[in-house]
């Protein structure tokens, strides 16, 4: 038999170990992959967004009037760079909106541009239309595809359907003049663009001006915090597995030590010895990483729909094509999973070590000095940063810190039970009790790293339960302050708010109107979200606010304006302050005079008054709420169809309003649930295989004292018992770190990554559960290892 074959020899008489082994690598190779295929893909989506970012302007008429292919032909000839571009949205629930752009000028604006010598998928998409022109041909994704596809629109030639990735989620690009056959079956809109360096040569003529249409301001890197957010669960997940692997593995190898020792004796140089078990952790993690990345890729792909929502909604970022993992991606988890199982057996792969080098001498007394150094210095600088790499990096610290003592309090702890139990209770001795705890304190020097694992599970469930809890109870009771109207209505174009307010009134049953204008503005160098309201109308008196000067409503009349809470965090704004910012081409400088919370989106904004609102700014749109007398009347269902002014506008209630935000809430934190549950799912398997392993190699112990006249029955409860409160007792140790890292969370993360702070709560009831399903593993583990009392196992003593 050669080397490889004793190396195989030993996971034939122990296959359990090598299928632990492998499960804890592949789910840990299956998350990090999974979590980096998606960061990835949105990070890629994210450059190519900001590559294509420029200031744009929307040219229109002097006298009002829509413009036309005569004015587009008139500036192209004038030298002047512009494309034009014609919207139609086909009144339809959730039908994609036809974007028509004309192939042969859509280089002038840069989105459509190849860069740096690569086509861009919106560059691609305009290379296709170019082949297929003489074939009318509408370009997106597959579910805007399939949308179109349920509603039919007829046309004068027919048009193909085609595939292509890199185009927005909602929007099916085609030639202009395929979008013109389409427009009587929807309302269309035409802009003539160019960018806003085109102009500063060559001036419009004098019938014509230009409104900004985009300030091409890169934002706010909020999206790369969360994409960092997601990562550092990754890293969490792999740290879990580490602790697992090295656990598993340094149990494999203290079994194999004997083996090793007599090969080093025989001949085998130890040189071939440190290789071949070298060779057999790449082999390991090659098996590992292999299948973990293939089944990570299955897991972004079942994600990715929801990850993508949460993109979109929150940050406005389109999230195009899953990027599939390459070569170079599964080198790097090869290596990765490598590394962590050469960690796991670094100081075991000597093997000139003599016997007593190999014995276990418990504790080394540089741990606790270490543990608290590390804590110290990890607190310190979580309290005074604000970079969110650099709090991650101080939590791992304090997760590092927590993980050096928690195997020493549990054996202090029952150590100190075992002092107590030798004291005579009601004038009796107490020696089963005594081995009790004497028996457990092994037990937890035995599986330290499977239960500092778990232990780390544990308080990320705890955390990640506090803060969505907590945060899905905070927005409730923001939307039920904020959304004071019955009804919300989307007129589906663009309005003059003040004639289409005075037509809302008169519908039967309405008794307040509050028309909400939003679009795009510049504060200093960061884009924000800009909301203009009427301050008088009784719809908005009620907003809740965490900060706010007397009479705020009225002074934002005068001269005021009102941010929200990340705004204000990220500019260091107060009450008081003066700020100065640009809507359009207009400049304005206004005093603070509110500062509200607001849980929809991490993006700044600013609220002013409606009559304070430039007549014109980028991505403007209008939307109205509406107070009624009966708010459960259903009348307003048939509001389209009944008044032709109203057509293609969509109307919803509160009640739908809601759902929508609480879909919204439930999306974006999905992914973060998942791997919550499937790290802890993978502690507690990991926990559970070793203990089995490490039972029995107790059941000496066990076996003695039944010769000693102790009962099987018994013995086989205390076996249940002592797995059940070593697991029982390290979940009431973990709560404490749980609640640390919820306000972790809450604190510190939320303000660097979205921009909100949240209080932290607690809730014991899910702490109960938790405690209840480490019990759970604790009982299924001692009911697994069956009967303690071996006693053919005697034999030889």
């Amino acid at each position: 038999m050669g080397l490889a074959g004793v190396f195989l020899s030993h996971y034939r008489r122990h296959p359990g170990q090598l299928v632990s082994l492998l499960l804890i690598l592949v789910c840990a190779a299956m998350l990090w992959s999974g979590v980096r295929a998606l960061t990835g893909s949105a990070a890629d989506a994210v450059n190519e967004s900001r590559a294509a970012l420029e200031p744009l302007l929307s040219v229109v008429r002097e006298d009002g009037e829509p413009l036309t292919v005569e004015d587009f032909v008139r500036l192209r000839r004038l030298g002047i760079c512009v494309s034009p571009r014609l919207e139609v949205r086909v009144a339809a629930e959730n039908a994609p909106v036809v974007v028509g752009i004309d192939p042969f000028s859509a280089g002038c604006l840069r989105q459509y541009r190849e860069r740096d010598g690569n086509a861009a998928g919106a560059s691609q998409a305009v290379g296709r239309l170019i082949e297929e022109f003489d074939r009318p041909t509408l370009l997106g994704n597959a579910t805007d595809l399939a949308r179109w596809e349920q509603h039919t629109v007829t046309t004068s030639a027919p048009y193909l359907l085609r595939e292509a990735s890199g185009l927005p989620r909602g929007e099916l690009l085609t030639d202009i003049s395929v979008a013109a056959e389409l427009a009587p079956v929807g309302r269309k809109s035409l802009a003539i663009l160019t960018p806003a360096a085109e102009l500063q040569d060559v001036g419009l003529p004098p019938e014509y001006r230009s409104d900004v249409q985009e300030y091409g301001v890169e934002p706010d890197p909020l999206v790369d915090a969360f994409l960092l957010s997601l990562n550092a669960l990754g890293v969490l997940a792999l740290l879990v597995a580490g602790l697992l692997v090295r656990a598993v593995y340094r149990f494999a190898l203290e079994q194999r030590r004997r083996s090793l020792q007599i090969l080093a004796r025989l001949g085998v140089p130890k040189g071939q010895l440190n290789r071949a078990l070298l060779v057999e952790v790449v082999v390991v993690a090659l098996v590992g990483g292999t299948l973990g990345l293939w089944l990570g890729e299955l897991l972004a792909g079942a994600m990715a729909s929801g990850f993508q929502g949460t993109l979109q909604g929150l940050f406005s970022v389109e999230f195009y094509a899953q990027r599939s993992p390459g070569a170079a991606t599964w080198l790097g988890m090869v290596l990765i999973l490598a590394l962590v199982v050469a960690w796991a057996g670094a100081d075991l792969l000597m093997t000139a070590r003599t016997d007593a080098q190999w014995e276990w001498h418990g504790n080394p007394t540089w741990r606790w000095p270490l543990a608290l150094v590390v804590l110290a210095g990890s607190v310190t600088c979580l309290l005074f940063t604000e970079t969110l790499w650099l709090i991650f990096a101080a939590t791992l610290g304090c997760l590092v810190g927590a993980g050096l003592l928690l195997p020493d309090m549990l054996a202090r702890i029952l150590g100190w039970l075992e002092r107590r139990c030798r004291q005579p209770w009601m004038g009796r001795q107490r020696p089963l009790l005594e081995w009790s705890c004497a028996e457990m304190r092994a037990l937890c020097h035995l599986l330290q790293l499977p239960l500092i694992a778990l232990a780390f599970a544990i308080a990320t469930a705890i955390a990640v339960q506090s803060m969505v809890t907590g945060f899905e109870t905070t927005f409730d009771r923001w939307l039920d302050q904020r959304l004071q109207g019955d009804l919300y209505l989307d007129p589906g174009e663009s309005v003059a708010p003040e004639g289409f307010t005075g037509q809302l009134s008169a519908l039967p049953g309405v008794t307040s109107v509050l028309p909400m204008v939003r679009g795009r503005g510049v504060l200093g160098a960061l884009p924000v979200d800009v909301m203009a309201v009427d301050p008088a109308s009784p719809l908005v008196q009620d907003w809740p606010f965490l900060q706010a000067a007397p009479a705020h409503w009225r002074a934002m009349e005068q001269n005021g304006v009102m941010v929200n809470e990340q705004l204000a965090r990220r500019r260091g704004l107060t009450l008081g302050d003066t700020v100065t910012f640009q809507l359009g081409t207009v400049q304005q400088t206004r005093e603070i005079v509110g500062i509200y919370a607001d849980y929809g989106r991490p993006e700044g904004e600013i609220v002013l008054a409606l009559a304070a609102l430039p007549a014109s700014i980028p991505s403007q749109y209008t939307t109205f709420v509406l107070a009624t007398r009966t708010p459960t009347d259903t009348a307003w269902r048939d509001w389209p169809e009944k008044y032709i002014w109203l057509a293609g506008s969509r109307v919803r209630d509160q009640a739908w309003l809601k759902q929508a935000a609480n879909d919204a809430f439930d999306r974006t934190f999905r992914m973060t649930r998942l791997l919550n549950l499937l790290t802890l799912t993978l502690a507690g398997v990991a926990l559970a295989l070793m203990g089995l392993v490490i039972f029995r190699l107790r059941h000496g112990s066990y076996t003695l004292l039944h010769v000693y006249g102790v009962s099987r029955p018994s013995l086989r409860r205390r076996l249940i018992a002592h797995s059940m409160l070593v697991t029982g007792l390290l979940a009431v140790l973990a709560i404490p770190l749980g609640v640390f890292l919820g306000w972790v969370l809450v604190a510190k993360v939320n303000p660097a990554a979205f921009g909100w702070a949240l209080s932290l709560h607690l809730y014991p009831a899910y702490w109960l559960q938790v405690w209840a399903a480490c019990l759970g593993i604790g009982a299924l583990v001692g009911v697994l290892a069956g009967n303690p009392v071996r006693l053919e196992g005697l034999k030889n003593e």
